[in-house]
């Protein structure tokens, strides 16, 4: 058995090693697993396993989410989005960057994705911020940092993948997020103040053009808003909040005349793009997650781990550069779907609450998002803003520290994550 199991796992890490396609190695590995395990009709049990995995009224609002958040880059509305967030702090020092994570923080409670965040907000903030002074390398970290805020701040489809994964409360996942990605926000402002000079023109905003702001901007203010109260208040599930997120931003783009057909038809192409790369990964990583299941891989590790006296600090410090290294050559939601079920049954032992600990794993693949050299947020903020790959890897540094500072912090004071989820009273 232990052989078998070293064998495919070596032949799961060669064919990431040979750029296959982590769905397409997750799934021919469990199927070679399976075959050497002696198991009869491997394709047919893959099928159905695949399809079971997917079979699931929750996961519908993964592409929900997506489609929102692909409207609202298509409208164009983001721009009134960094205007108002500007208006609030331009008059202090590293005004426009704090405003730039205000806007991160925004669109991540619309979007879910950190990669929307960034793309989106870059395009915005990085001309802004280079002619008022700010280095670009600087901007570009700022802006791949604070858009890692998208998988943090809900709607988030990573906690709903591990909300799927684990059995647990989506919309108390979704809440739990809530005060450690403004605490983190927060951490980035503050920061963002400490290293950045006054902006050269920056002044003081009147209260007419504070209110004028949030006027323009009132309809992509709103949205988050109604997200988090229908699932805070249990009125909604979070796929329903999903669909009326992505009624609403149409209303509201078609009420301001910024989406047609064509913005229509692109948000619809990028959002599908986006959702069969992730719901691929999610059927297929099913069938790894059943291999590692029978072969008892999460139970032995949680026996080694168990009698490995490193005790709590030792093993969180372990679970922390275990996911640092694999941040550094897989996808952020291919390492969640790897690691969860090896990982989970650990965190369980430690008595880590499962909301913390979701929240725990998200800030790791946060982490995944920024690290060189497949730290996606990189790559598509390089290339927004033009920015050598090698400087804004040096200027990203900061970031990943205070994330991984926060990773300690929300299993040390797991309130972090679980105060405001345990003010609900439902459980969906």
């Amino acid at each position: 058995m232990t052989l078998i199991v070293t064998g495919v796992i070596i032949f799961f890490l060669v064919c990431l090693a040979c750029s296959v396609p982590v769905f397409v190695a997750m799934g021919v590995s469990a199927v070679l697993g399976n075959y050497l395990l002696g198991g009869s009709n491997l394709l047919q049990d893959a099928a159905l396993g695949a399809y079971n995995a997917l079979n699931s009224f929750v996961l519908l609002a993964v592409p929900l989410y997506i489609l929102a958040g692909t409207l609202l880059q298509q409208t164009g509305l983001s721009d009134r989005l960094f205007t108002f967030a500007a208006s609030l702090v331009s008059g202090i020092r590293g005004g426009l960057g704090i405003a730039t994570v205000i806007a991160c923080a925004i669109f991540a409670a619309i979007s879910g994705s950190s990669v929307a965040t960034a793309a989106t907000i870059g395009l915005v903030a990085i001309p802004v911020l280079a002619r008022n002074g700010y280095a670009l390398e600087r901007s570009g970290a700022l802006i791949a940092g604070g858009g890692t805020l998208g998988i943090l701040i809900p709607p988030s489809i990573a906690l709903l993948l591990y909300g799927v994964l684990t059995d647990q409360s989506i919309g108390a996942l979704f809440v739990a997020g809530v005060v450690p990605g403004i605490l983190l926000a927060i951490v980035m402002a503050i920061y963002t103040a400490i290293i950045n000079p006054r902006d050269p023109q920056a002044k003081q905003v009147s209260a007419r053009d504070i209110v004028k702001a949030t006027v323009e901007a009132g309809p992509i203010l709103l949205l988050p808003i109604l997200i988090f109260a229908g699932i805070y208040s249990g009125v909604a599930t979070a796929t329903e909040v999903a669909a009326l997120a992505v009624l609403y931003t149409v209303i509201v783009g078609l009420a301001t005349r910024t989406l047609g057909l064509k913005q229509l038809y692109n948000a619809g192409l990028s959002a599908t793009h986006a959702s069969v790369m992730i719901l691929m990964l999610v059927a297929f990583g099913a069938l790894m997650t059943h291999f590692l299941t029978v072969t008892r891989v999460p139970q032995s590790l949680t026996e080694l781990i168990g009698n490995s006296g490193l005790g709590f600090f030792g093993i969180v410090t372990l679970m922390v550069v275990f996911y640092l290294i694999l941040g550094m050559f897989l996808e952020a939601l291919s390492m969640m779907l790897i690691t969860i079920p090896i990982l989970y049954p650990v965190a369980m032992t430690l008595n880590i609450n499962p909301l913390a600990f979701g929240i725990f794993v998200v800030l790791a693949i946060e982490v995944a998002q920024i690290t060189p050299p497949v730290g996606i947020n990189l790559f598509t903020v390089s290339q927004i803003g033009k920015i050598p790959f090698e400087r804004l890897s040096k200027s990203i540094i900061p970031y990943v520290m205070m994330m991984v500072i926060m990773m300690y912090a929300v299993v040390y004071w797991q309130e972090l994550a679980t105060w405001l989820p345990q003010t609900m009273e439902y459980n969906q």
